[in-house]
């Protein structure tokens, strides 16, 4: 599809083309921009999206890529208007303002504040970093099997035996790609967290009893997936040193890759007569 065709720069463009655009595009191509305040980021947000409020875009614009699309959203799309016209008043090329915001997004949000989860990988050293990502796969892969049990038909646990699946493929796409030279796999029986810096435990117990059927394990997915994409893409936009930010780059895309499939599921699912 030709993305410029679709709508030009400084027009409104829907949820649902905003959502296919992220959907289709690496990471580091475009922007996502929030421009609400930070308690309203903080109830929930777009995965991936940076916080700048309307009042600062001007004063941070530096924090943006004015040469990379930017899709900007709000609550309604009111605030995003105002925040593309001044983007495109300050040269940047390309700016969509998403009409409706995020109440008009069918999708999955995150949450939290814009830090959350980063104070697993404030250590220094590359290894203790590839350790804590690897950890966060292998605890995922872990609540994902342990659920097994407390599903009842073939289909849902076949399904979350999938899941698992990824997160396994997922931590050998980290040993294949990112295991430091000349190391071994890590031990990771030391550390009890998963993907987004989440406790399983916690999970488990919050979400286990109330896990009915497949839409319920479906939406517990994405909303695990989501908080995992939305954490990675917070560190590679403030990784500096080359390595890591293309580690979290890449575990990014993986997270945004398996979130898409797990919608594509849920849709094929709530499709059914």
């Amino acid at each position: 599809m030709n993305w410029k065709n679709l709508f030009s720069p400084g027009q409104s463009i829907s949820a649902d083309n905003a959502k296919e655009y992220i959907k289709s595009h690496k990471n580091d191509t475009f922007q996502l921009l929030d421009v609400r305040q930070p308690k309203e980021y903080e109830q929930e947000h777009l995965p991936g999206a940076l916080l700048i409020p309307l009042q600062e875009v001007v004063a941070r614009k530096n924090e943006l890529d004015p040469n990379k699309p930017t899709l900007v959203y709000c609550t309604v799309g009111v605030r995003s208007k105002a925040a593309s016209q001044l983007l495109q008043g300050q040269g940047f090329k390309e700016v969509y303002n998403i009409s409706g915001g995020i109440r008009a997004w069918n999708g999955t949000r995150a949450g939290g504040t814009e830090d959350i989860g980063m104070e697993f990988f404030t250590a220094a050293d590359y290894a203790d970093i590839f350790k804590m990502a690897y950890a966060m796969e292998e605890g995922l892969r872990q609540l994902y099997l342990g659920m097994v049990a407390l599903v009842d038909s073939t289909e849902e646990k076949e399904l979350l035996g999938t899941m698992a699946a990824f997160e396994e493929r997922h931590k050998m796409g980290l040993i294949n790609g990112f295991l430091p030279e000349g190391d071994e796999i890590p031990d990771i029986s030391d550390l009890d967290v998963m993907e987004g810096g989440m406790d399983r435990q916690q999970i488990m117990a919050h979400f286990g009893p109330h896990l009915h059927d497949m839409e319920d394990i479906l939406n517990l997915g994405m909303l695990l997936e989501a908080q995992a994409y939305d954490l990675y893409s917070r560190l590679a936009r403030q990784e500096k040193e080359p390595q890591r930010r293309t580690l979290f780059t890449h575990l990014a895309e993986e997270e945004k890759i398996h979130l898409n499939y797990l919608a594509r599921k849920l849709d094929q699912l709530l499709a059914r007569p």
